[in-house]
């Protein structure tokens, strides 16, 4: 190999080195951002949640939930439809979170309950829906890394595959914070 040919090749291994130090630099920015949505949304959520009205709150959650993703596929200019965003956050919250749907239901169960239980009712479904909607968000900012990282394209995002891997997120979120809020 002569010299001019050895040259090019380490400027080829330095440019594509500086690439990849550049699309790292651009996801964890993508991150910090996406994470300010999540928080956004999460507080946006604990108080739809609050709402005193049994049963009032899981349409407009939804609709909360998959603006959140939307506005979180806007930053990393992934484009999608929001058909999709809702179909994939009902999957994902309906097999992840089956014990906090369980607890949803039950307190607005609460909410029925005149005077007392529409505030207790409240409260508990304020903390489920933040819950619920931070650990969508971060397991959803997880799909959208792996897409900025050329590890999953964007036709992928709405497969099989991507669902069950952003179920796995889902879970590990939601076990996160449990451990969060009981101080392990």
């Amino acid at each position: 190999m002569s010299e001019n040919e050895n040259s090019q090749k380490l400027d080829t291994e330095e440019l594509d080195d500086k690439e990849i130090e550049n699309s790292m630099n651009e996801v964890i920015q993508l991150d910090k951002d996406a994470k300010k949505i999540v928080l956004g949304f999460t507080t946006a959520a604990a108080g739809t949640g609050a709402i005193p009205i049994p049963f009032a709150d899981m349409p407009i959650l939804i609709g909360e939930q998959v603006a959140m993703m939307s506005s979180i596929c806007a930053l990393y200019k992934i484009k999608v439809k929001k058909e999709g965003l809702k179909m994939l956050a009902v999957q994902v919250i309906g097999a992840g979170g089956t014990a906090l749907l369980g607890k949803t239901i039950a307190t607005n169960v609460i909410k029925m309950i005149p005077g007392a239980g529409s505030v207790a009712g409240g409260v508990i479904s304020a903390t489920t829906a933040g819950a619920l909607t931070l650990s969508l968000g971060m397991a959803f900012i997880k799909i959208c890394d792996e897409v900025k990282l050329g590890k999953l394209s964007e036709d992928e995002m709405f497969s099989k595959q991507t669902a069950k891997k952003m179920k796995k997120y889902f879970s590990e979120e939601m076990k996160k914070n449990q451990e969060d809020e009981n101080g392990e």
